[in-house]
C-alpha cells in the first residue's frame, strides 16, 4: 500500500486491509489494528512504519544488533529493522545457535531453525526471519547499539544464552545504548544490569524489574544513560529514536 496513511483514502484502504484477512485461531497482536487505533501512540507507531525516509544516510556507518531467538514480537522487530536499514544503518539479527539437545526433552525444530528464528504476532505463528549473526560470534566492538525486542517466548530462551547475556552487558558496560521493549528487558534481568537503574516495561513484568533492582515507572519510554526500555510496540518509535539521539550525539543522552 502506498500514499500517506492520514489521508481517508489510506484509511480505507486499512479498513479493507483488515476485512480481508481471516479471524486468528489464536490471541494475536495485529499491526493493522494498531496503526489504526486512535491513540496518541498508535499514530506514532503508524507514522513511524509509513513514513518516507527523510535522510536515508542518517545512520550510515552505523551498526546496529537486534538480539533476539524464536518468538520475537513481528512488529517489534520488522519495524525496528526496516526504520533503521531505510534510514542507513547495517542491522544484524544476532541469536543463539540451536545446537542440539537431549531427546528426553522430547523438542522437535525444522531445519530452518538452524538460520532463522520465528517471528510471533503474541500468540501467533508469523514468518521465519534470517539470522546474521550467532551470539558467540559477536562482541560489543562490533556494534554501535543493540536491541532486545520482546514477545514472551523469545527473551525468556534468549536470557538463558550466556553468549547473549556476555554481550547485552558487554554493550551496556561500553556505553553504547542498550535497548529493550516489552518482555525484552528480561535479558537485562539475567544480564544483571538493571540494579538501581530507571527502566519499564511491559505491565505484567514490571514486578521482575523491582525484584532485580530496577527503579520502575509506567511510561512509553524510559532513558537512564546508555539504557533504553520500552513497554510495548506502540512506544517502538520513542525507543528508537531515543537509541538514534545517542547514537548522533555520540554519547549518552542526559
Amino acid at each position: 500500500m502506498t500514499g500517506n496513511p492520514q489521508d481517508p483514502s489510506a484509511a480505507a484502504a486499512f479498513a479493507r486491509m483488515q476485512e480481508l484477512m481471516t479471524p486468528s485461531p489464536v490471541p494475536s497482536i495485529s499491526t493493522e489494528l494498531l496503526v489504526t487505533a486512535d491513540g496518541e501512540l498508535n499514530r506514532e507507531l503508524r507514522d513511524f512504519l509509513f513514513e518516507v525516509p527523510r535522510d536515508r544516510h542518517l545512520l550510515s556507518g552505523k551498526r546496529i544488533a537486534i538480539c533476539c531467538t524464536n518468538g520475537v514480537e513481528e512488529v517489534e522487530i520488522l519495524g525496528a529493522h526496516r526504520w533503521l536499514v531505510e534510514h542507513g544503518a547495517t542491522v544484524h539479527v544476532v541469536s543463539p545457535r540451536i545446537g542440539s539437545f537431549h531427546p528426553t526433552l522430547g523438542l522437535r525444530l525444522p531445519p530452518l531453525a538452524a538460520t532463522h528464528v520465528l517471528a510471533i504476532r503474541l500468540m501467533e505463528n508469523a514468518g521465519w526471519i534470517q539470522i546474521d549473526r550467532f551470539t558467540e560470534e559477536v562482541s560489543a566492538a562490533d556494534y554501535d547499539a543493540v536491541i532486545l525486542p520482546g514477545g514472551c517466548w523469545n527473551p525468556d530462551a534468549l536470557r538463558a544464552d550466556p553468549h547473549a547475556r556476555a554481550f547485552v552487558r558487554d554493550m551496556h558496560e561500553a556505553g553504547k545504548p542498550t535497548c529493550a521493549i516489552c518482555h525484552g528487558q528480561w535479558v537485562m534481568v539475567s544480564a544483571g544490569i538493571l540494579r538501581g537503574r530507571k527502566a519499564t516495561a511491559v505491565w505484567n513484568i514490571h514486578v521482575d524489574l523491582e525484584n532485580a533492582g530496577a527503579i520502575v515507572s509506567d511510561e512509553p519510554c524510559v532513558i537512564d544513560g546508555n539504557l533504553i526500555t520500552a513497554r510495548f510496540p506502540y512506544d517502538l518509535p520513542r525507543m528508537v529514536r531515543a537509541m538514534v539521539a545517542q547514537l548522533l550525539a555520540g554519547g549518552t543522552a542526559a
